[in-house]
This record gives structure tokens, sequence and C-alpha cells, in this order.
């Protein structure tokens, strides 16, 4: 009889103890607070408009409600999307937009106290599209006793579209600098347009590629006797020739190490795909990137390929 009281009076205790932890919790949660949430904006232009002047990325929600959901809100990411289209139906340049806070999904309990900014300016202007021409841009300085020679872009000229009024005005495009001391051998590299205003936009596809070669004034290092390499599925390669003499500038710190300077040298003969009988294959040198090729002779092979 005793033992059951006791069982019964420590239960009791026990449910006291949780009872007041959950009504603590539920209090404490149930708290009303203030915070603050920043929304992005996402706009929907129409299809021969662009922005005259920069609209507002986001704007930010003071709410009210209880704690126990403020987290949720506050770290999901939410966007608001603002079709000009619909707010705009008169067809005007300049107008206003009104951010409704019923636009933000919130939980039950939770109100939108204010928003800032509660109304948006907006600017737009025709958009227009024109090809403009594309100029290089260098900065640093080439290696002593090399130039840069041959030099292309392809495409030459890009389309680019806009504000009627940038378009305008707009004559030629300039690349980012290209650091011509970071050239090598006879190669392509892509390289980036800088637009000279974050309105215009290249259309689609407009990758662009600098091609170039660098010329040796005079070689330092004359290989004899390099080896060819055939690149080819088929095991039946003929030629006369199997190697070829090279003329290189080479940088004196890698000249102490002249050794080494032939193992990183290959000369490739790579053989079409498919190709049968006698055929021209031009070569191909592989440098290192501080090694510069002045000469290679001959520069092609004729092959008999079975």
């Amino acid at each position: 009889m005793k033992m059951r009281n006791r069982l019964k009076k420590h239960s009791l205790k026990f449910l006291s103890f949780f009872l007041s932890l959950f009504l603590w919790g539920y209090v404490l949660n149930s708290e009303k607070v203030r915070f603050e949430k920043t929304v992005m904006l996402e706009y929907i232009l129409p299809e021969d408009m662009i922005f005259a002047q920069k609209a507002p990325t986001e704007v930010t929600f003071m709410i009210n409600g209880p704690r126990a959901f403020v987290r949720t809100v506050a770290e999901r990411e939410d966007r608001l999307v603002i079709d000009l289209n619909r707010a705009n139906s008169k067809r005007e340049l300049s107008f206003q937009v009104d951010i409704n806070p019923a636009q933000l999904s919130l939980p039950f309990g939770m109100v939108v106290e204010k928003v800032i900014p509660r109304r948006i300016s907006i600017r737009l202007e025709r958009k227009a599209s024109k090809i403009i021409p594309i100029k290089l841009q260098f900065v640093g300085a080439l290696p002593e006793k090399l130039s840069l020679v041959k030099t292309e872009l392809k495409p030459s000229e890009v389309e680019v579209y806009g504000p009627r009024s940038l378009i305008g005005q707009l004559k030629e495009i300039s690349t980012r600098p290209i650091d011509l001391d970071s050239l090598v051998g006879q190669e392509s590299i892509a390289i980036e347009l800088a637009l000279p205003d974050e309105r215009l936009s290249l259309t689609s596809g407009s990758d662009v590629s600098f091609y170039y070669q660098l010329k040796a004034a005079s070689a330092n290092l004359t290989m004899k006797a390099v080896p060819i390499k055939f690149l080819s599925h088929s095991k039946s390669i003929m030629s006369k020739i199997n190697s070829v003499d090279l003329k290189l500038l080479v940088p004196e710190k890698v000249m102490k190490n002249r050794s080494n300077i032939s193992s990183t040298i290959q000369v490739w003969a790579d053989i079409p795909e498919n190709a049968k009988g006698r055929i021209e294959v031009v070569l191909k040198v592989v440098l290192p990137p501080s090694i510069h090729l002045l000469e290679i002779s001959p520069k092609s092979i004729i092959v008999n390929i079975q």
C-alpha cells in the first residue's frame, strides 16, 4: 500500500514537471516577435522592352508573428515575380509598381506590418540590337625575342542588344585584357568581352576565340632527328621520313637543364580517321609552355596507309 502511494506521488511529480516544460515551451514559442525578411524580385519584361534604369532586385518585409515560425520563414528562399506586362497595361515607359504584402505566403498568425520599399519605380526603353566589331586589348609584354603574329578573332564581331539609346552610341566592344606574358606557342584561347554597361547583353552562342602565333626572332637551340609519333588506328603506316629537325627559343633558366628538354618535346603525325593510301600529313609539335618553336623541318610528311 505504501509502495503504491509512493509511486502515485512520484508519478504526479513527473507529470507536473513535464506539463510545466510543455507550458513553458508553448508560451515561449507563442511569444510575438518582429523580424525582417529580404525577398528577391524577378521581373517579366515585355518582349520589345528593356530596363532603361536598373530596377530594384529585392524588397524587405517587416513581419510580426509567433516565435515558433520565425526560423522557418526567415531561412526560406522566396521570390516575388512581377509581371510588367500586367502592371503596365497602358504601355508607358515610366510607371510605378506596388508591392502587395499578400504576395508573401506566411503561416497562420504571421502578418506583414511593412514593406520597404512599398512602391517601385520602373523605367523602360525600347529594345534594339546591332552587330558590333570586337577590339583586342592587351596587357603585359611578351618575353624578349618573341613577337605576336597572325592574330585573329573568331568571330570578329558579335550581336549586342540593349536599350536603343545605348545601342545607337555603341561603336565597338573591347575584349577583357589578354595577358601577353601568359601566351604560349601557336594556340587559341577563349576570351571574354567587356560590355560597357550592365544593361547590354550578347545573343546566345557568342563565344569568342583569339587565334595567334608567337614568332621567335632567333633560335638558341637546334634539335636534330626528333622522332615522329604516329597517331592512327591503322597498324600499317609507312613513311620515308620518321624524324624532324627543330629550331627553338628556350629560356636561359630552362637551358641549364638541357638534358631534360628532349624528353618534354613531342612531334605528332595525326592521321585522319579512315584515311587510306598515300596522303600528306601536317606535323604538330607539342612543347612545354616556356619553350617556343621557330622552325620545324620538314613541316609535313607523306605517309602510305594500308
